[in-house]
């Protein structure tokens, strides 16, 4: 899933184990599973790979296939499977690596031997200790779980104070189409007076952001928090300034945003402020301190 967080936190070590075993005869290859349906157009999925620098062979898994066949229960999945085809380690989520790679060694040993081996990759294994909270994904769409909230053009956005207990509350502003995947905005946003605000807690905000259609597309997407535009020390890595400096996106093209920072995890107000019709706003994900890293 190339616009899940945790693939792409994953996917580096792939990357890494990729260039270090493949003249030791380890074959990689990524399977994609759709969680969107963005997901299964192989066009936009070779576009993601290259901009990721994907090298080893990836299939796409439109119909969930070798999702059931190994009754797989998430994203990233760990498969190492011998010369006879044969399932011989897993792993589920991230981490493990070290352990992982050890199986993966003691494998490789008994097709080339142990001393035809290079040095191990030693991937860093995540710290998951006082790591704080982080809200769990919000999706959109059809397939959200919760409503969001309409707000009118009387609202006001100090009407409740930014708490804990209102992380995950969802509002849209002006007029939105509901689609499979997320909500595309349904007019002109001249006067920035549309927008999607999400309340959350986290050291990390990530959001799956997506352009109109056509030929060229891209669109700006205005990032508020807490009413205030951002600045360099709670921007994440996607976040550009204008030459008044407010903070911004440019979206090229539907994958997954770097935002906001904050090693302090408090709530937040999070406002996404297209600059264009049918722009869309298709999910958030949020890190905690420990996962809070630049995604490539």
């Amino acid at each position: 899933n190339l616009t899940s967080v945790n693939t792409l936190r994953a996917l580096p070590v792939l990357k890494s184990w990729f260039d270090r075993y493949a003249l030791s005869q380890l074959m990689v290859i990524g399977v994609l599973t759709p969680d969107l349906e963005i997901h299964r157009d192989a066009v936009w999925a070779r576009s993601q790979l290259k901009r990721l620098g994907v090298e080893f062979p990836v299939m796409l898994d439109s119909d969930r296939h070798l999702w059931k066949a190994y009754s797989n229960e998430g994203w990233p999945a760990l498969y190492l499977i011998d010369r006879h085809g044969l399932i011989v380690y897993d792993r589920l989520g991230e981490g493990g690596y070290t352990e992982f790679e050890r199986e993966m060694r003691a494998a490789l040993a008994d097709l080339v031997g142990e001393d035809e081996l290079p040095a191990a990759v030693n991937a860093p294994e995540p710290t998951m200790k006082r790591c704080g909270g982080a809200t769990a994904d919000i999706t959109l769409g059809t397939r959200a779980k919760t409503t969001a909230l309409e707000l009118d053009n009387n609202f006001s956005r100090r009407s409740s104070m930014i708490v804990e207990s209102r992380a995950g509350e969802l509002a849209t502003r002006g007029r939105w189409n509901i689609e499979p995947d997320g909500l595309r905005l349904a007019q002109d946003n001249r006067d920035q007076g549309s927008f999607v605000r999400v309340v959350y807690s986290g050291s990390q905000a990530l959001a799956v952001l997506a352009p109109p259609a056509g030929s060229k597309p891209k669109a700006r997407f205005f990032v508020k928090q807490d009413d205030l535009w951002l600045h360099e020390g709670n921007a994440g890595k996607d976040i550009r300034f204008d030459d008044d400096g407010r903070s911004f996106v440019l979206v090229e093209s539907a994958r997954l945003y770097d935002l906001t920072r904050d090693p302090s995890g408090r709530p937040h107000e999070l406002s996404l402020i297209p600059d264009r019709k049918e722009a869309g706003v298709y999910g958030f994900s949020f890190t905690d301190s420990c996962l809070a890293t630049d995604l490539p």
